[in-house]
This record gives C-alpha cells, sequence and structure tokens, in this order.
C-alpha cells in the first residue's frame, strides 16, 4: 500500500481552477472503464448544470476528469490498481470475490478518512457500494447519499436471485426462510474477507457493529438503479429507496466518427465480429487465440480491442485488425456480433446498438448478465469449458442469422430517447436540494 503518496495528495487537480458552483457533489467509485466511465459521464453533465463534482477514483482516471472539467481526488494508486490486475485470480469465479475484497480491505480506513475530509455543508455523496466508507461518513457526518447500481445483480433478492459463479445460485422456488439464510451466510462471508478492517473502523467511530452488510451498504435516502426494468424487473424484495433511470450508453466523450483507416474496415465486406474481454483482463492471450481460429473457420473479419498487444497471436491474419480503443456507440452498430465478457457496460451498448452479442463470462456478475441477454433474445452465452475455436464458431453461426440479427434490433428498440444518464442527474438534484 502507498499511503505515504496516498496523504500528499490533493483532491484538486493542479492548476484548475475551483468555480463557485451551488454545491458539490462527490462521485467515489472503483473498477475497471466499465465501472468508472457511467460516475464521469453524471459527473459531466452535473458539472454542466452549475455543480461543483469531484471524481474520486483510481489515479488513472485524473486525465478524464481534468478533461470533462471535473476535480478529482485518488483513492487508489496507479501500483495498486496494478497490482490487482495482474492477479491472474482477479478473473476466477471463486478466487475473483476473495481477491478484490482482500486488497481493498484495508483502503476502508484512509478512504474514510479523504472523503470525511469532504463532507462539508452543501456536500453530496454519490457513490458505489464498493466504496463503503461513503456510506461511513454518511453515519458519521450526516451528509447526504446516493447509491449507483450499475446491474441489478448488485441487489439480494430471493423473488429474483442473481445469478452467481462459482457458488450456489439461489433457486427462484426457495422457501423465504431459504432465502433468508442464503443472504445471511452472504454476510458472514463479507465480514470472514474484510470484516476485520471495516469493524476497526467502526469500533474507531464508537459505532455499532453492522450485521447485515447487504442491506446497509445503500443508501437509506436514494439508490439508483443504472439500468432499465425490462433489464432487472423491479422486485417485491429490493429497497423501496431504489429508482431504475436506464442504462449509461452515452458516458464516454466519443469523437465524430471512426478513424477511418477502422470505418474502411468495418465497411470493406461482410460485418465484422467484434472481440472485446475488458479493459482490466491482463489474461485473455487463449481466447484471443481462439477467437482467431474461429474466424478462419467462419471466414470472417474480425477486430480484436484490448490495451494489451501481447496477448494477440504475434502475426495476425489480414482479416483481423487490432484496435487499443475504439467507442462501443460507435463500433458496435458497424459490427455482426460482439464477442465480450459480459461486464454491464458493453452488455448495455450492445444492447443499444441492436448488435448480437456472444457473452464468455469469467467472475462476478457476467453470468448474471449473460443470462438476462440470453433471455431477450439478444444472444448467447457460452460456459468456461465450451470456448474452443469450434464451439465459438458454432455460436457466432447462429448469432448472424437474420433471425438472432432481428431479435437483436427490437431490444434495441426498448431504448429510450432520454439518457439514463440524464434521468439519474435529475434523480441526484433533487436529492441536493432538500
Amino acid at each position: 500500500m502507498h499511503y505515504g503518496k496516498l496523504r500528499e495528495t490533493n483532491h484538486v487537480i493542479p492548476g484548475q481552477t475551483i468555480i463557485e458552483a451551488r454545491r458539490h457533489i462527490i462521485l467515489p467509485c472503483l473498477g475497471t472503464d466499465g465501472d468508472v466511465y457511467p460516475f464521469l459521464g453524471l459527473g459531466r453533465i452535473l458539472r454542466a448544470r452549475g455543480n461543483r463534482v469531484t471524481l474520486a477514483s483510481h489515479e488513472h482516471f485524473s486525465d478524464q476528469a481534468k478533461s470533462s472539467d471535473l476535480e478529482f481526488l485518488r483513492l487508489v494508486s496507479n501500483d495498486d490498481t496494478a497490482r490487482l490486475q495482474h492477479n491472474r485470480d482477479f478473473w476466477h469465479p471463486i478466487k475473483g470475490p476473495i481477491v478484490i475484497a482482500r486488497w481493498g480491505a484495508p483502503f476502508v480506513r484512509w478512504h474514510y478518512k479523504v472523503l470525511s475530509d469532504l463532507a462539508k455543508p452543501n456536500t453530496l455523496l454519490v457513490a458505489s457500494p464498493g466504496v463503503i466508507s461513503a456510506r461511513v461518513v454518511n453515519e458519521t457526518h450526516g451528509t447526504p447519499l446516493v447509491s449507483i447500481l450499475l446491474q441489478p445483480w448488485m441487489l439480494p433478492s430471493s423473488s429474483a436471485p442473481p445469478a452467481m459463479m462459482g457458488f450456489v445460485t439461489l433457486p427462484r422456488w426457495a422457501p423465504q426462510p431459504m432465502g433468508a439464510a442464503y443472504w445471511r451466510l452472504a454476510d458472514v462471508i463479507f465480514g470472514w474477507l474484510v470484516g476485520r478492517e471495516f469493524e476497526q473502523l467502526r469500533t474507531s467511530l464508537s459505532l455499532k457493529p453492522v450485521p447485515r452488510v447487504y442491506r446497509w451498504w445503500l443508501s437509506p435516502k436514494r439508490v439508483i438503479g443504472l439500468f432499465p426494468s425490462w433489464y432487472g424487473a423491479p422486485q417485491p424484495d429490493w429497497p423501496s429507496q431504489l429508482k431504475l433511470t436506464g442504462f449509461p450508453v452515452n458516458d464516454i466523450r466519443t469523437p465524430g466518427e471512426l478513424p477511418h483507416d477502422l470505418l474502411n474496415f468495418c465497411r470493406a465486406g461482410k460485418p465484422p465480429i467484434a472481440f472485446t474481454f475488458g479493459t482490466g483482463m491482463m489474461h485473455a492471450s487463449t481466447l484471443f487465440r481462439n477467437a482467431t481460429h474461429a474466424c478462419t473457420l467462419l471466414d470472417s473479419a474480425g477486430i480484436f480491442l484490448t490495451k494489451f498487444r501481447s496477448h494477440l497471436p504475434q502475426a495476425l491474419p489480414s482479416s483481423i485488425r487490432h484496435v487499443e480503443f475504439a467507442p462501443f456507440q460507435q463500433l458496435f452498430p458497424l459490427c455482426s456480433v460482439v464477442v465480450h465478457h459480459g461486464g454491464i457496460g458493453t452488455v448495455a451498448k450492445a444492447l443499444a446498438a441492436g448488435t448480437p452479442q456472444l457473452i464468455l463470462p469469467f467472475a462476478f456478475d457476467q453470468l448474471d448478465n449473460a443470462i438476462r441477454v440470453k433471455q431477450l433474445g439478444a444472444g448467447e452465452w457460452l460456459p468456461a469449458k465450451k470456448r474452443s475455436p469450434k464451439d465459438i464458431a458454432a455460436a457466432l453461426r447462429r448469432l448472424v442469422s437474420p433471425e438472432s440479427q432481428a431479435r437483436a434490433r427490437s431490444v434495441a428498440a426498448r431504448f429510450e430517447s432520454r439518457s439514463g444518464l440524464e434521468n439519474a442527474a435529475d434523480e441526484i438534484e433533487q436529492i441536493a436540494a432538500v
């Protein structure tokens, strides 16, 4: 851990002028690009409405914050982020949640300190539940808190249990006592993973223990779900303070059009297949190798999106293009299928584009998202043991069919014209005005 460096960090980007605003909204969030970009997009909207906004996140998002006229608070250094992403078990269905919980636990006390230092009058916290210290600041300082959920998987429910990778999923037919015991066990597991640091913080603040963390960690005032009801239907045991606002499909700024060489590649023949396995995935070489063979079997063009060229075969065929980054909103409509890991950001953008999806889930919410996409008729998913080139090619043959393409376009028609981030900003400003 790099506490010494973190203590020297000022939350204002050097050289940036603070403009007087109606209120100060702080956006604490952690994760990969798909987890943080919605907060960046939300911050831009709130800033444009005259609020002072601070993004609190990983160090490498500081430039994006500055370009969006946001202030920035570093919650995690680049070194600590790299330490997590280089851990091969990070994406393991069972070990992954353990790795990330134990990685994040030592930050709990530090995050409480830096967030409580900013908890002044006219301040509002808009946080991911994963930054659990924000909920403690809400408790100790009375600072209003809005919790942001990117996917329904984050909601403990017995009526519509989220699918768990590597763990037993609660059956939908489970009686109420069985559901209560299941979620009580989840709280016990949380206590085993991060309980010592969390309870030490609470003890130092003379606060009582929290027996049911997965109920407590959400704001008692307002929870915003950045997904529509047709993706995650509201359940009777979801929090009453939850409001669904729609997907944040416009979370990042995009140029007017794709680079000319990429645009020409997409239009040269049959629409290519896009492959992307997450911005934080540093162990995808086997998947990209299988994807290369699958494209050969299909005689299809492919686009490999990854920051890490070392993951790819040294010599790619001319029918496959490697791209470090491309805006999904503009790329996916030009593709026949999107093959990806099941992250909610990629899911949402492929749904909005009307492009079928083949999901290869690794861990966390990805299986739950994959099941929802299939239920919508917008794609398929493959388990870990069925991801050979032949398996991938067979699934892609089904997804390029006219029937699959039409089903995906019908789902895209469900999107509303107004952005989910605009709706979320409305909710946040209503809370701030109270």
